[in-house]
């Protein structure tokens, strides 16, 4: 039986995240919805993840960073202050994309009008500090209820999109769907802080969980450039509106890369805050185990995909697989967690200048190679800009820090399997 703890928690959560999101995509393109309406899905989340996700990632990050370094009745001040702070900026994104529903349809998609944009925004006010609910979990040490909490959420998003569409009703439904799962997740986390938190406003958490955040949620909104900006590039770049569904289904890496080893760095910051020499060598045996998992099935994917992906969706994605394939060499750079160290030292403006410098890479390259490459050389451009991110962080842990990449990264396991992983990329071009 599987043994449920602190890394593997975070770890199962956001693999049934990411799952969830695949599994719906896939069902609404079986269900025989066109593949215009699946755009227009893809482009509410695009917008919605857009809006939230900065302050989101910062939030929760800072609140990691800060919580271990608290005593008990701040704990539980903390994690009030917090569920109420995520609420407000909840409250207030939502009210912006209600108000600006036509800018952000002409200036962020293709679509000169796109619909159901009044439903997002009052998802994103309802739904935003559900956000907490996993991460307060975890930092009380809650970790079977983090994974309880993931398969209950994500069967009944699941439901509650597809099911609409597969009973012939339209989008409209499905988006009143993900309103009714978001008000579900608000009554938990709402039962949750009631139980666990102290229902008082400390003014002295505040200063200092906000100059941690502040950092961090400019480092969340630049470091998700790659996701971001490469999708503004096939929107600004490609007139034919199905090019954004198209690649949007290939322009995903391996959920267990992505996922697992975020988790990974995520559960152990703490470790390295509290004792760095046997936090590194973690993350070195650690991302060495994970290795022997992820390339693996890295390969065998992008392996499988030219083949899959006209199955799993229909012939119109055909070209997403090889974008997905080039997705997929992202693991090279992922693998790496200098971003863990450099964050465990406190240094959270490093890491968004170093995410600063990989977006204004992923700009470039995204929009010239996109020019010469097309879909291709956009995906190309954020495999290429997220490595500019780790290798300036793998110097600054070096040269100023005094953190050698040797103490935490198994260079002979990288290189070795890297150099297969390519190999396996260049065979998938042959199909």
């Amino acid at each position: 039986m599987l043994s449920i703890n602190k890394i593997n928690s975070l770890q199962i959560f956001q693999v049934l995240q990411f799952g969830s999101a695949i599994l719906i995509g896939v069902l609404l393109v079986k269900s025989g919805l066109p593949t215009s309406l699946v755009s227009v899905y893809e482009a509410l989340l695009f917008i919605a993840s857009l809006f939230c996700f900065f302050w989101v990632v910062g939030g929760q990050t800072a609140l990691i960073q800060l919580f271990a370094k608290l005593d008990e009745a701040t704990q539980k001040r903390a994690i009030f202050n917090v569920f109420l702070l995520f609420l407000l900026a909840g409250i207030l994104t939502g009210s912006v994309l209600f108000f600006l529903q036509k800018p952000v349809s002409q200036g962020l998609t293709k679509f000169a009008d796109l619909p159901l944009l009044d439903l997002l925004a009052f998802f994103l006010a309802i739904n935003s500090p559900t956000f907490l609910l996993h991460i307060i979990y975890f930092l009380l040490g809650k970790y079977r209820e983090v994974v309880l909490f993931g398969v209950v959420s994500f069967t009944l998003q699941l439901i509650l999109v597809v099911g609409p569409i597969f009973f012939h009703l339209t989008l409209r439904e499905s988006m009143y769907g993900m309103l009714a799962w978001a008000f579900f997740k608000f009554l938990w986390s709402l039962v949750v802080v009631l139980k666990y938190a102290e229902l008082r406003i400390d003014p002295v958490f505040f200063k200092k969980y906000l100059p941690l955040a502040w950092p961090l949620l400019l480092f969340a909104a630049v470091s998700k450039g790659t996701e971001y900006v490469s999708g503004l590039a096939v929107s600004l770049l490609f007139e034919d509106e199905k090019s954004f569904a198209i690649f949007r289904y290939g322009a995903r890496e391996l959920p267990l890369a992505v996922l697992m080893v975020g988790a990974l760095g995520m559960a152990l910051t703490p470790e390295l805050v509290e004792n760095q020499a046997l936090g590194l060598e973690r993350i070195k045996s650690q991302t060495r185990r994970l290795s022997h998992l992820l390339y693996p099935v890295s390969m065998a994917s992008m392996l499988a995909a030219p083949f899959l992906f006209p199955v799993f969706f229909n012939e119109d994605f055909k070209d997403s697989a090889r974008i997905f394939n080039i997705f997929n060499l992202l693991l090279a750079s992922r693998i790496l967690l200098p971003q863990t160290v450099t964050m465990a030292e406190g240094k959270n403006m490093v890491l968004t200048l170093a995410a600063t410098a990989e977006l204004l890479v992923l700009v470039a390259l995204s929009y010239w190679w996109g020019q010469l490459f097309g879909l291709e050389g956009v995906a190309w451009a954020a495999v290429a800009a997220f490595m500019v991110d780790r290798v300036i962080l793998l110097w600054y842990n070096w040269q100023v820090l005094g953190v050698p990449a040797s103490n935490y990264v198994d260079w002979k396991t990288w290189t070795t399997y890297n150099l297969i992983l390519v190999a396996a990329f260049w065979v998938s071009l042959q199909f």
